[in-house]
C-alpha cells in the first residue's frame, strides 16, 4: 500500500495493522551521457512499486527520498550532493516519525552506492540511520538493488557498472524517456586502482574525473529494456524474500 494513496481516514484504519515500511532512497547524479541524472531515484522507486503490487496490504511504501550523498561525481553536470550526516539524520528522523504508525520493520531500498563497488554513496549514512532506528526498537535493513547478485547472473555481465549494462537496462525498463539511446557509449569503459584502495576510498576529485571522464563504467551498449525487465523481476523477488524473512525472524539461515 503506497502512502501517497492514503487519506487520513484510510490511514487511521491501517495504523497498527501494517507493521512494515519500505522507503526508496536515491540521489541526483551524473550517469554517463545517456542516462537520467535521476537513475538512482527511479530504479528503487520502480522496484518498490512492484514489491507493493505483490505484497499488497502487508506493507507500506513511503515517498522516495531523492537527495543523497554524491561525493565522487559531485562536480559532474547534473549531480547534487548532501553531507552524509545530514542524510543520516534526515532518514533517521523519517523512520522515527513512523513510530506513531506502529511500524516495526523498515527496508531502506537504496539506489546509490559508490562507483567501483565500494561502500560509499548513501550506504554509510543509511547504515548509521538504521543503527539508531534499531535502538528505538525498529528493525531496519539497508538493501541496495544490486546486492542480490544472483539476480544478475545470466542476464548481464556488469551488474555493478555505473550507468553500465545492468543499471542502464533497469532504467530503460523504468521508461524509455529516461535513456537517450542516441548517446549510449559504444565502448566499454573499465577502471582500476593501482593500489589496494578502491576509488570510493580516494578523496581526490581530479582522480575521479580522470578515471571516469564520461561518468560511466561497464558496457551500456549491451543494455536493453528486456534485460531490465528480467533484472527487475528477479530483484523484486529478492526484496520480497528479504521482507518476509525479516518479519518472520529468519534472515539468518
Amino acid at each position: 500500500m503506497r502512502i501517497e494513496e492514503l487519506t487520513s481516514s484510510k490511514a487511521s484504519q491501517i495504523i497498527g495493522k501494517i507493521d512494515t515500511l519500505v522507503i526508496p532512497v536515491g540521489t541526483v547524479e551524473a550517469h554517463g551521457p545517456h542516462c537520467s541524472v535521476m537513475a538512482d531515484v527511479l530504479i528503487p522507486q520502480k522496484l518498490a512499486e512492484e514489491v507493493d503490487e505483490i505484497m499488497g496490504d502487508r506493507i507500506l511504501v513511503g515517498p522516495t527520498i531523492p537527495y543523497g550523498h554524491t561525493w565522487e561525481l559531485r562536480d559532474y553536470p547534473g549531480s547534487h550532493t548532501v553531507p552524509p550526516k545530514a542524510l543520516s539524520d534526515y532518514v533517521f528522523e523519517v523512520i522515527k516519525g513512523f513510530r506513531s504508525w506502529k511500524i516495526k520493520y523498515v527496508v531502506l531500498l537504496n539506489g546509490h552506492g559508490a562507483v567501483g563497488g565500494g561502500a560509499g554513496g548513501n550506504i554509510e549514512p543509511l547504515h548509521d540511520a538504521a543503527e539508531r532506528a534499531s535502538e528505538l526498537g525498529i528493525k531496519t535493513v539497508v538493501l541496495s538493488w544490486w546486492a542480490p547478485h544472483e539476480a544478475f547472473r545470466g542476464v548481464v555481465e556488469d551488474a555493478e557498472g555505473h550507468a553500465g549494462e545492468g543499471e542502464t537496462s533497469l532504467l530503460w525498463y523504468c521508461g524509455e524517456k529516461y535513456v537517450d539511446k542516441s548517446l549510449i557509449p559504444k565502448q566499454k569503459h573499465e577502471f582500476g586502482s593501482k593500489t589496494a584502495a578502491m576509488l570510493s576510498d580516494i578523496f581526490d576529485p581530479e582522480l575521479n574525473r580522470a578515471t571516469l571522464p564520461k561518468a560511466y563504467s561497464g558496457n551500456p551498449f549491451a543494455a536493453s529494456s528486456e534485460k531490465g525487465r528480467l533484472l527487475n523481476e528477479r530483484v523484486v523477488k529478492a526484496i520480497v524474500e528479504v521482507i518476509n524473512a525479516m518479519r518472520s525472524g529468519t534472515l539468518i539461515k
